[in-house]
């Protein structure tokens, strides 16, 4: 045959188009069953490096280990079975990470028509989306996610002219649970809370929101009252006010459940017994409406019953209620010192002999500045920027001896759960005994005892350790009125006698000085006074005078807000003095 030009010219064109088909096809099969080996290999093919598959002998081909592994199914460990993990970012338009990404498209390709994966499964599309888009690439940013065995391989690979950096893929945490510093301060994770379900502690205080995802709902573990001795108006199971709920949340929010921050007491099995004492606006309480609560505790058969609130002015009959309580109940009774200062007179309850008084700390174990300070403070606890619950799910940092309380009165009940056959006066004289000296040798009127431990407390009870059964508290001194005979400035009728009468302590205590002192400082009655005489000015009790029900109590938080130090004064008086002062009006909740 003979051909002309055009035609030799036209078969060489049918020639190279056929070859060049011929080379697609076997390339395109080579892939194909490069792809189906990789996938259909062993498992053990998969632990080696991916360069055994390439045969790369160059920096620029060499090939790192990858992991084959979804990242959700990451260890803890910093370093996985098959080193270090990276992002290895690429050039723009690198022909290298556009044949690398190629290639595990390829294989994800295969497996979805019937490939097996590493664990001989057909896994499913989306598994294999999965495992192509999150664990090896990150396609919008030009990144490969690698794993290194050595240094020495990440710099050979970044030798390559086509990568443009190498970075360390760093682990990311869920922003969960977060352990306040006062639960490491008094050490109370390392004491087992596995018995505590056989323990009950009864918060006094503005509610409960029983709603709140770190606070036990299991109404056969908390419960309480809402008889006629309850604040109110709304029930135990709500706190409209939130001091309530931060307490019980040091005392007992749930660990372990990703999930805010961890109590004292963290399986969510201590019983809990709410009872209000304060409304929904946190205010003010009466005394004799407390008795009447503290009863209650004792009818529900609490252990610990835990009072983070206070006010000036000795009760006899509140006393003698306390000391009932303690010695022929078996309960022990823990209270907030109260945030008053240097200079405030005693906070009651705390300052009954028969009720442990909680100073504050702070982070440093230095005292709070607010924190009172006498010889009725029996030991202390964080108080200083406590985290703990609040109502709707939220969390907040509160100041005040408030906020101690409950770390003393959590401990209490987690170590009495390993020794129930203690009694209230033993667990008392444990925490006591084994708490962390602090500021001067030995008890002092700034620290107490010390900053409590439950560790070392429950190491004390272990020990075997029995109290002397005749040892008695330190009765309080006598009072004497300072300056004597003292009245305010509207005149003699208005004398330290009339202020001893109901509620005029906590009322007009801090008004109307004369001289500049007023009947809280003057007054034994108010908790002023002098224990020996006019010539000096600390503040004491009197168990001789028995005056008022009181609505100042910085320590309880009356005021609107108890994250807060409050003033000594309440912010609002029940009453005006258009008549010079009437008398105190009669509780609405009157002790049945």
């Amino acid at each position: 045959a003979i051909f002309t030009t055009t035609d030799i010219k036209t078969h060489k064109q049918l020639f190279q188009h056929l070859e060049e088909d011929i080379a697609s096809a076997i390339m395109n099969f080579f892939n194909v069953a490069m792809a189906l080996a990789l996938v259909l290999a062993p498992n053990t093919a998969f632990a080696t490096k991916e360069s055994n598959i390439f045969n790369a002998t160059t920096s620029d081909d060499y090939q790192p280990t990858f992991s084959h592994q979804d990242v959700t199914e990451e260890t803890t460990s910093t370093a996985s079975s098959e080193g270090t993990r990276y992002l290895v970012k690429y050039n723009n338009n690198s022909s290298k990470y556009n044949a690398r990404i190629e290639t595990a498209r390829i294989q994800a390709q295969a497996k979805k028509q019937g490939g097996e994966d590493l664990n001989g499964a057909v896994p499913s599309f989306s598994a294999d989306t999965h495992l192509l888009t999150h664990g090896r690439f990150l396609p919008n940013q030009n990144v490969e996610i690698v794993y290194f065995n050595s240094e020495k391989e990440k710099a050979l690979f970044e030798q390559s002219e086509e990568v443009e950096y190498i970075e360390e893929d760093h682990k990311i945490y869920l922003n969960g649970e977060e352990i306040p510093y006062g639960i490491e301060k008094v050490q109370a994770l390392p004491v087992s809370d596995d018995n505590v379900s056989n323990r009950k502690v009864c918060i006094l205080d503005t509610g409960f929101d029983i709603n709140h995802p770190d606070l036990t709902s299991d109404t056969d573990v908390v419960t309480g009252y809402d008889g006629s001795n309850s604040a109110g108006p709304s029930p135990w199971t709500f706190d409209g006010h939130g001091h309530g709920t931060h307490v019980a949340g040091t005392i007992a929010a749930i660990g372990g459940n990703d999930e805010g921050v961890v109590g004292v007491n963290r399986n969510g099995q201590l019983k809990l017994y709410i009872v209000k004492v304060f409304g929904d606006s946190g205010t003010w309480g009466w005394k004799s409406s407390l008795i009447a609560a503290v009863e209650e505790c004792v009818k529900a058969k609490a252990n610990v019953i835990s009072m983070s609130l206070g006010g000036g002015g000795f009760s006899q009959t509140e006393s003698n209620t306390y000391d009932r309580i303690l010695n022929t109940d078996d309960i022990l009774l823990v209270a907030a010192a109260g945030n008053g200062g240097n200079n405030a007179p005693y906070s009651y309850p705390a300052s009954y002999n028969s009720v442990m008084s909680v100073a504050a700390t702070d982070s440093n174990d230095n005292v709070a500045g607010f924190s009172q300070k006498n010889d009725q403070v029996d030991i202390a606890a964080p108080g200083v920027a406590v985290l703990s619950t609040l109502p709707n799910g939220t969390y907040a940092k509160w100041n005040g001896t408030s906020m101690a309380c409950p770390h003393v009165s959590g401990i209490a009940a987690l170590i009495w759960s390993h020794h129930t056959t203690k009694t209230a006066v033993e667990i008392r004289a444990a925490l006591e005994s084994s708490a962390t000296d602090l500021g001067a040798v030995g008890r002092d009127d700034v620290y107490g005892h010390g900053l409590v431990r439950a560790d070392k407390a429950l190491e004390f009870l272990n020990s075997g350790f029995t109290p002397d059964p005749t040892q008695s508290p330190t009765p309080a001194p006598p009072c004497t009125d300072n300056p004597e005979g003292w009245y305010d400035i509207d005149g003699s009728v208005y004398n330290c006698a009339w202020y001893a009468q109901g509620s005029n302590c906590a009322v007009y205590g801090d008004t109307y000085a004369s001289e500049g002192i007023t009947a809280n400082m003057a007054c034994c009655a108010c908790g002023g006074g002098s224990p020996d005489g006019p010539e000096t000015s600390n503040p004491t009790k009197s168990p001789s005078f028995g005056p008022t029900p009181s609505t100042k109590a910085p320590a309880a938080s009356l005021s609107s807000n108890p994250s807060q130090i409050p003033t000594k004064s309440i912010s609002v008086p029940p009453s005006s003095r258009p008549t010079r002062r009437p008398t105190a009006s009669p509780s609405r909740n009157p002790t049945v």
